[in-house]
């Protein structure tokens, strides 16, 4: 079972800029310096996505740093600052506030270092190229799920579901809630109970456990993210009702995400589905685009993606109001394809050995 590692990974040691800061040589005409500013390691899908930059930046030979802000946007925006100084050859961020970014975006501009953007999209700036996940239609994709469930249980649209939504601050939890909610909306006679957790293990645990209290008929619980539902299996194993699917008393279980332990949990026959969002394929992408295009001078091409290393294979680049942007499809994970080498879960655990702490 996976144990999250939060460390984090350490920066390359400073050195000296020796050139221009435009575009591709930071540090002299043979070094090329891509720094990656997070926005948290307290999960672990931050913790593989900031692995994964790593991965691929130094595959290529380029010298790499991280930061991380710990959801701190003032502390992001000065850690920017600081790696501008640093004379970066590009910029890769996973931003926590969309607008506020779009100020240091423009400084990098100027400078004509490209910055490409993962997961959370940025509001405006020229980026180079956008990486990032249908964060609504994930909602959208969790509820037919849960419904799809429901009617095989009862023959009928019916039930009492738990959404453990996170905080609505967070842009991409926002949207899950609002896309699950505007789902759920369309059957009159699912009750939803709606409660909040902040995206926290202990919450998830603590309103699990009071909803059971109070509602011995529960039939199925939504997470907008797998690390902090940790807390909800937690408490259905106290009650008794942590059963595998088929089982009486079985809870039906979707969450967002794709982690390790959520595929494990499919694995095991306790989970019914998990939709994926990808940040390996969200890190190798923007690399590659920066690599094939942004670091040559050229603008990322519009059009149809496709890539058979990954599950999903096939996206569409677009215009965005910021630039390029590869909106990665949400797919569903269930007992079929959760054993498949391309989830990005699998490579985490099994490849890479990151754990859970």
């Amino acid at each position: 079972m996976p144990t999250n590692r939060r460390t984090i990974l350490k920066g390359m040691a400073a050195a000296s800029m020796l050139g221009a800061t435009s575009g591709g040589l930071a540090w002299g005409k043979d070094r090329v310096f891509v720094p990656f500013s997070n926005k948290s390691l307290n999960y672990y899908f931050f913790v593989t996505q900031q692995e994964a930059v790593k991965r691929a930046v130094q595959a290529n030979g380029w010298d790499f740093q991280a930061v991380n802000a710990n959801f701190n946007n003032t502390e992001q925006l000065k850690q920017w600052q600081s790696l501008l100084l640093r004379g970066p050859s590009a910029m890769i961020s996973d931003v926590i506030d969309s607008q506020a970014i779009v100020s240091q975006i423009r400084r990098y501009n100027q400078r004509r270092i490209p910055v490409a953007i993962i997961d959370t999209p940025a509001d405006g700036g020229d980026v180079a190229i956008t990486v990032s996940f249908d964060n609504y239609q994930g909602g959208v994709m969790a509820a037919q799920e849960i419904i799809r469930r429901l009617k095989q249980k009862y023959g009928t649209e019916k039930g009492v579901v738990l959404n453990c939504y996170g905080a609505l601050q967070s842009v991409a939890w926002r949207l899950r809630k609002e896309g699950f909610d505007a789902e759920m909306a369309k059957h009159p006679d699912i009750t939803v109970l709606d409660r909040p957790t902040e995206g926290l293990l202990k919450n998830m645990l603590s309103v699990t456990l009071s909803t059971l209290s109070e509602r011995s008929d529960l039939d199925a619980v939504h997470a907008p993210s797998d690390s902090p539902s940790r807390g909800i299996v937690t408490a259905l194993k106290q009650r008794g009702r942590w059963k595998k699917v088929g089982e009486d008393g079985h809870v039906i279980f979707v969450n967002i995400d794709g982690e390790p332990i959520g595929l494990e949990w499919i694995k095991q026959g306790y989970m019914d589905a998990d939709i994926s969002q990808d940040p390996i394929a969200y890190a190798e992408i923007a690399v590659d685009m920066l690599k094939k295009y942004s670091l040559q001078g050229k603008a990322v091409p519009l059009g149809p993606y496709e890539n058979k290393k990954y599950y999903w294979e096939k996206g569409h680049i677009s215009q965005s109001k910021s630039g390029p942007a590869l909106v990665i499809p949400p797919f569903v994970i269930d007992k079929k394809n959760a054993d498949d080498p391309r989830m990005w879960g699998n490579i985490a655990y099994d490849k890479w050995g990151l754990r859970y702490s």
